[in-house]
């Protein structure tokens, strides 16, 4: 059954491997080790790669290197480069160190709830939706693209459910700062696919197009796949994920990786979507991490191979 139906319009996908899956790893990756991963991702044809955050390295020692990572990038591979890399950014002082680097898209993150975006950016949601109003104008005057991300959009580690309506509302402010791209993340993986798609629903009732909704599972709980599906069931075609499915946010208990890239792109495109990304170079990519951090990765597409119908 094709599933794309009314809605064959190409996916985007934005892979976070680089800077949401290495941060909370227990093995240190060198910048030249990161450098050569964003470089087999852009190789493979994804359309946009979060390479690396600009926050303060007391609190992600892991993306201290982020001005050495963009300048050797650019170095590597000509600024044009910059037109398919995003970074994420914390506050007004982490916008301002993306753009003295010569960045020009990011990506800023507002939790749903008080208690999470307290742990995360020691603020109120409603003090860090000041500090977006702030970074959406020097993005404006400065013309860089500026994402949003709403963290805990289905669960909270500390406030447990969270009301569609809530998610809805922060989805408007954020429109309303004319934010290019609102990603609606699963921090905890505790979502299942009626969740996601009455959120969805909910979204569109009150508004945001399916064209400016990301959205971004953790498969801590193996639902990120089905997740997905359900996503895209809905018109949604703008996804991430991490190669490999490495990762998980530092400051969310038992926060497993994210929803493994390789696998995503392959169930996807195996119910009719389309994509520019080369999947086989995708699980090359996942071969290589998996040596430079010497263990295997949680994603199977890579292990498994990309069945052709033929006999092995």
């Amino acid at each position: 059954m094709d599933l794309a139906g009314a809605h064959p319009a190409l996916l985007h996908f934005t892979e976070v491997g680089p800077r949401d899956g290495l941060q909370n790893l227990a093995s240190e990756v060198p910048t030249a080790g990161k450098l050569e991963l964003v470089e087999r991702l852009l190789d493979a044809g994804v359309d946009q790669v979060e390479v690396t955050s600009f926050v303060s390295p007391k609190w992600v020692p892991k993306m201290a290197d982020a001005e050495e990572l963009i300048a050797r990038l650019v170095g590597a591979r000509g600024h044009g480069v910059l037109e398919r890399v995003r970074v994420l950014v914390p506050n007004p002082r982490g916008m301002e160190r993306a753009l003295q680097a010569g960045v020009r898209h990011v990506v800023a993150n507002v939790a749903v709830t008080d208690t999470f975006n307290h742990r995360n950016l020691n603020h109120t949601v409603q003090e860090t939706l000041a500090e977006l109003a702030v970074m959406a104008r020097t993005a404006a005057l400065q013309g860089c693209r500026f994402d949003v991300g709403l963290s805990v959009a289905f669960g909270c580690p500390f406030e447990g459910l969270v009301d569609p309506d809530r998610v809805a509302e922060l989805a408007d402010r954020c429109q309303e700062l004319g934010v290019a791209e609102i990603g609606i993340a699963d921090t905890i993986g505790v979502a299942d696919p009626r969740q996601v798609g009455s959120v969805v629903e909910h979204l569109l009732r009150s508004g945001i197009p399916t064209e400016q909704l990301s959205l971004h599972f953790h498969d801590t709980r193996a639902m990120g796949l089905a997740n997905s599906l359900a996503a895209y069931e809905l018109g949604v075609r703008r996804f991430e994920g991490s190669v490999g499915g490495i990762g998980g946010c530092p400051f969310a208990p038992r926060a497993t990786g994210n929803v493994c890239s390789e696998d995503l792109l392959h169930m996807l495109a195996r119910v009719g979507a389309r994509t520019t990304v080369d999947l086989q170079a995708m699980c090359q990519t996942a071969e290589f991490l998996e040596k430079l951090l010497g263990e295997a990765l949680p994603g199977r597409l890579y292990r498994a191979g990309i069945w052709t119908g033929q006999p092995s």
